[in-house]
């Protein structure tokens, strides 16, 4: 009983979180904080230790996603208010008109979230979606629940992200190169029908019943006599604006790639193009090496940093913005994430308050005896840590290094393990991720939307995968 205790309390007290925000209606970085607290103190950690995890775990994650949350915010604001957002809506409405205008969100989306960040891909097209529910008059969910479902199935199922690429290197071993290839061509290749029958099942089953408006207090409509950017200047053309909004997604394929094939550049690229004294008695010159430059460049903040900058230079200072407007979109941008990060935060201490305890890896131990199919197996220890943890970069980390030992006596079968415990982590979101906060804000929802009807659609997606895992397992048997 006594190593079960800390899993019963994770689950008590993540109903109290749930009582606290939807019953008495607590704000909700109040709630996170004063339930990691309790969940810490009644699994038995000394009051001291509670708050020191809290904080390493506030540390954590804003180490992370503050400066990617920043830069998107201000790459999403510079969209919206130059008008960039508005030709891209307004250019898939009139080519797929209307009623297809998801479909094709669905599919861009999905391109863009192969190798960006799921909050980095949300808050870039996000301004995006809150024109297309202006322009069209319809639910804010029919465009949301697409970009949601693709982003959150290529950021589990495909790397480069963080917590597959970890699964990989982990659960494969010295196969991770063949692993790696293989993951990503099936993992890109099975998130396709998941994030198709999550929107055109139970997404647009959803959307359709329940009308959502663009959150006010994060991007207010416009009115005809405050145009964005000059009235005197036409809007940016179409491509230009694609080639911003893409260029996260190209940069970071650039340096995935360059690192996937490492052991095969020509030497050039590697040697460090300088490295010695011009002058005497002055420090010695230092440029790294083409790949370190091109990897730098492809780094998760480069790649938004790079876009966001040329961003407010070419659509803002190149239209005529004086400084001062760029100046105020910056800062607004900051205020609008301010609440956001606040709620990340808190997010990553009660994570790190459920890890300490103990309550995830006791459970999936438990599952991990059961005579049950190697997937299956996967698949229900990696629910139990999303379930527990919130964050699914470090529920699939967790769930990785649990079933290390596991996925040794089962040599060829890597890459459906792998993809097992990354479509496991796809199961739901919970007050414990920061993303659950994310779509409650941007999308104008609430907690009990997110908790019951998002969850819903993420869950049927997760079995769907589940199916299609096993089926895959079976036939390689037979």
């Amino acid at each position: 009983m006594s190593d079960a205790w800390p899993a019963i309390c994770t689950l008590l007290f993540l109903g109290l979180l749930l009582v606290l925000i939807i019953r008495y209606q607590l704000n909700a970085f109040a709630a996170l904080l004063v339930v990691s607290i309790g969940l810490g103190l009644g699994a038995g950690l000394t009051p001291l230790v509670v708050l020191d995890t809290i904080s390493r775990g506030v540390g954590d994650i804003m180490r992370g996603v503050a400066i990617i949350l920043a830069l998107g915010a201000m790459l999403g604001r510079i969209l919206d208010a130059t008008g960039a957002a508005e030709v891209i809506a307004r250019t898939l409405v009139k080519a797929f008109g209307p009623a297809r205008a998801s479909l094709a969100i669905l599919l861009a989306a999905y391109l863009i979230g192969i190798p960006v960040l799921f909050n980095v891909g949300f808050l870039v097209l996000i301004p995006i979606m809150w024109r297309l529910q202006r322009e069209t008059g319809q639910s804010l969910l029919h465009f949301v629940l697409p970009l949601c479902f693709s982003l959150g199935v290529t950021h589990s199922l495909v790397p480069p992200h963080p917590g597959i690429v970890g699964a990989v290197k982990s659960l494969a071993g010295d196969n991770s190169g063949r692993v790696m290839v293989e993951t990503i061509i099936f993992g890109a290749l099975m998130g396709v029908p998941l994030a198709l029958f999550g929107w055109l099942g139970p997404g647009r089953w959803w959307a359709r019943r329940q009308f959502v408006e663009v959150p006010p207090h994060l991007s207010a409509p416009r009115s005809p006599a405050e145009p964005t950017g000059n009235a005197a200047r036409p809007l940016p053309s179409f491509l230009s604006c694609v080639a911003i909004v893409t260029m996260p997604l190209f940069l970071s394929i650039l340096g995935f790639a360059l690192e996937l094939q490492k052991e095969h550049l020509p030497g050039w690229m590697l040697a460090p193009l300088a490295h010695r004294e011009f002058i005497a008695g002055w420090p010695p010159l230092h440029i790294a090496a083409p790949l370190a430059w091109l990897q730098f460049l492809g780094h998760p903040t480069m790649a938004l940093l790079v876009p966001t900058g040329l961003a407010f230079l070419w659509l803002g200072i190149g239209r005529g913005m004086s400084r001062g407007q760029l100046a105020k979109i910056a800062g607004d941008a900051l205020q609008d994430v301010g609440g956001v990060l606040f709620l990340f935060g808190a997010a990553g201490g009660f994570m790190q308050v459920i890890q300490a305890t103990g309550a995830g890896q006791y459970i999936a131990e438990r599952f991990r005896d059961l005579p049950l199919s190697p997937v299956l197996v996967c698949y229900l220890v990696s629910v139990l840590m999303r379930i527990a943890l919130g964050s699914a970069t470090a529920s699939i980390l967790t769930a990785s290094a649990i079933l290390k030992r596991f996925a040794e006596d089962m040599p060829g079968q890597e890459t459906l393990l792998v993809l097992a415990v990354a479509n496991g982590v796809t199961f739901m979101t919970q007050p414990a991720d920061s993303g659950f906060w994310m779509v409650k804000e941007y999308c104008n929802l609430s907690v009990h939307d997110v908790m019951i009807r998002f969850n819903s659609c993420r869950i049927l997606m997760s079995l769907l995968g589940l199916a299609l895992l096993l089926t895959a397992e079976w036939l390689l048997r037979s």
